[in-house]
């Protein structure tokens, strides 16, 4: 039985970064940063349950596979049966592969199926910043265009001094686009909820300025001990090269502290899913959800 149910805040970043330092999970939506700044969106919630932490986001009936040592499969469904007694719709997700691999008996529990929607794109950051090879020749010419045209560009560390500036430019950038409009929406919500947490996340970020003006900017954070993940990336589509130059900056900035970047999933999108397999992940975190049998 679940019996308390508490409102995820930005007071339990410091035990949610204790939970993913001693238990790390590769999937972004376990970053500190998500679970508060999407999680204040899906009424995210969290419980202790044998000495794990659980979060459940209540919006899509979601319970996260719990932080902590892995629990034996059946006391898994005893706790997803817990949960269905306060949310008959509740489905466990971000089952590790490792997990299922090292637990065959969950499939006497749960049926288990993927969704490629969710994957999340894994790159070598060091990779992201040499962009070497044929198929990366493309992007690395965009950025000399880019540094060629606009030699003086300055590359500044995200405050929350900027936050009126990004969020019109966010605005702007969202207005322009045609497809996506409802993920649109509450991304720039996320957004804007990542601005006003700032001061109290794990969090960090450059932006791109020419002559003053902002034309991109990236929002990213510690995932695990060498990685780091790509929450936000925006940029001014007529500046050619931004938005390979936003991309490049950003694993620069982070080559010196992580070896892998997360750069998240890409939702269905079809020009997104085109846009981050052309930078060529060199894996994939699968999303594995869990129904009750």
């Amino acid at each position: 039985m679940i019996k308390y149910l508490i409102p995820l805040t930005t007071d339990h970043v410091p035990m949610l970064i204790s939970f993913l330092k001693d238990y790390p999970r590769e999937s972004c939506d376990y970053s500190v940063c998500n679970l508060l700044t999407w999680g204040k969106i899906y009424n995210n919630q969290f419980c202790h349950y044998q000495g794990r932490l659980v979060v459940y986001n209540a919006k899509h009936s979601y319970v996260f596979f719990p932080m902590g040592e892995y629990l034996p499969a059946a006391e898994l469904a005893q706790l997803l049966r817990g949960f269905k007694e306060i949310d008959p719709k509740v489905t466990l997700i971000q089952i590790p592969e490792e997990y299922v691999s090292s637990t065959p008996e969950i499939h006497a529990y749960f049926e288990l199926s993927e969704n490629r929607d969710w994957d999340d794109y894994v790159y070598s950051c060091q990779k992201m910043v040499e962009l070497r090879g044929k198929k990366l020749a493309k992007k690395k010419n965009l950025i000399s265009q880019f540094r060629r045209l606009y030699p003086d560009y300055k590359v500044l560390r995200i405050t929350p001094y900027y936050r009126e500036n990004l969020c019109r430019f966010t605005q702007k950038w969202r207005l322009e686009r045609e497809v996506g409009g409802d993920y649109l929406k509450t991304e720039f919500e996320a957004i804007r909820n990542t601005l006003d947490m700032w001061d109290s996340l794990p969090v960090d970020g450059i932006i791109i300025c020419i002559d003053r003006q902002m034309v991109a900017y990236s929002i990213f954070s510690p995932q695990t001990k060498c990685m780091a993940t790509i929450h936000f990336e925006k940029y001014d589509p007529t500046k050619k090269g931004s938005g390979q130059l936003i991309n490049w900056e950003t694993a620069r900035y982070l080559n010196q502290e992580y070896k892998w970047l997360n750069r998240e999933q890409d939702i269905g999108l079809p020009g997104l899913r085109q846009a981050k397999n052309s930078y060529m992940p060199d894996r994939m975190i699968k999303f594995i959800k869990g129904e009750l049998k």
